[in-house]
């Protein structure tokens, strides 16, 4: 979604019937939201976890904490909305592991020193690793200007908390970040080249597209229970909180009766 549209759907938020936007909000913004969630925690079980605390924190007293965005103000909302994520997995692995927040002292960093001050002090990245992982929010930073900030940081933290951070990732025993580029060592073993032939892939890109198509004719509603529920791998009663469906028995019949109208429409 262009930011410029961001208005009428905060607008939407507000008004009686939130639910609808709220919907609309989830299919636009979920993948921003769960690429949050999956950057900061080690499996996408856990990411699931994340990504439903997120959710339901941004939907918790009437979606105060969405409404607080200025259109008018200078970051556009996916860049915001990223931050705001991205405190919420704080708040989500603190709860679970002890993990906290920047320290008080460093209050009112920008986003971008909040994306540095996370890789470099908290996570202890390099500056490479750093480069990478800012690159799809700040694509226009370099390595002099990564350095500057790290230089401000540095100097506006005291020799007890530079301590206090190098002691947490010592302690902490957690799967590495991955970092964009990269591969996991899963991805490096041997498998056989399984690669369909062209006719095959042929085959599949015209099913994927007639799929894509016949999603886009269902009802809101049911394309993102869809979404949460096999594409982000949620649980039914995930979906079911975060859809105010009640319980996973009402998600189930109604992903049931989905999946039936695709099976017709696929036929």
């Amino acid at each position: 979604m262009c930011d410029r549209a961001i208005a009428p759907l905060l607008e939407g938020l507000r008004s009686s019937n939130a639910f609808d936007a709220w919907v609309e909000f989830l299919q636009r913004y979920g993948p921003v939201l769960y690429q949050a969630a999956r950057t900061h925690t080690s499996s996408q079980d856990v990411a699931a976890e994340c990504y439903v605390y997120i959710c339901e924190q941004l939907a918790h007293n009437r979606f105060k904490r969405l409404l607080k965005f200025n259109p008018k103000g200078r970051a556009s909302f996916t860049t915001w909305l990223r931050v705001v994520a991205r405190n919420l997995c704080f708040d989500w692995q603190r709860s679970q592991s002890g993990r906290h927040r920047p320290f008080k002292s460093l209050a009112g960093l920008s986003p971008l020193e909040l994306e540095i001050y996370h890789w470099r002090f908290a996570q202890g990245a390099s500056q490479q690793e750093t480069l990478q992982q800012l690159a799809p929010q700040f694509p226009g930073v370099d390595l002099d200007e990564l350095s500057a900030v790290e230089g401000h940081l540095q100097n506006s933290l005291s020799s007890r908390q530079r301590w206090i951070l190098s002691a947490r990732r010592q302690s902490e025993i957690s799967t590495p970040v991955a970092v964009a580029g990269e591969e996991s060592e899963l991805g490096v073993l041997d498998v056989p080249d399984q690669q369909p032939d062209q006719e095959t892939q042929l085959i599949t890109h015209q099913q994927q597209g007639q799929l894509q198509k016949n999603l886009a004719s269902l009802p809101a509603a049911e394309r993102l229970m869809l979404q949460l529920r096999f594409e982000h791998d949620l649980s039914l009663d995930e979906v079911a909180r975060l859809c105010g469906l009640g319980d996973g028995q009402r998600v189930h019949r109604k992903l049931t009766a989905a999946l039936k109208k695709l099976r017709f429409l696929m036929e």
